[in-house]
């Protein structure tokens, strides 16, 4: 079951910069489903972020608190063999991941309306953090 272009858009979440924190806002229906409205940790936590297309990988994950339906969303925690990584997911192509050190989550992997511009927000940050 896919959704159409339109609600897909509505689902997509938004990451912000407050101060020198990176904050990610769950948007809609997702805030039910990944029993969390946002996540919100240290710039200085973030070691890289990624826009490169996120599998399914739905026997790979264990499904620790959330929602998984194949194909459809995956918002919550999943146990990986890198250990706990939050996803907010319904299209994989629409993702970034940002890998964090010093977190409860390895990683986060998180739907945005443009991931491009997502990524270098990120990046531009994280380059101004290491300069102070």
């Amino acid at each position: 079951m896919q959704l159409d272009k339109e609600r897909q858009g509505r689902m997509s979440g938004k990451v912000i910069m407050d101060k020198d924190r990176l904050v990610f806002e769950l948007h809609g229906i997702d805030r039910i489903l990944a029993v969390k409205r946002t996540i919100s940790v240290p710039l200085k936590h973030v070691v890289s972020v990624s826009t490169e297309r996120v599998d399914w990988n739905l026997f790979k994950h264990l499904r620790v608190a959330g929602t998984a339906i194949p194909g459809v969303v995956k918002d919550g925690r999943f146990l990986t063999s890198e250990g706990l990584v939050f996803f907010e997911m319904h299209d994989p192509d629409k993702c970034i991941t940002v890998s964090l050190s010093d977190e409860v989550y390895k990683k986060i992997v998180f739907e945005v309306e443009d991931k491009d511009s997502a990524a270098k927000m990120i990046e531009d940050a994280i380059k101004k953090q290491a300069k102070d």
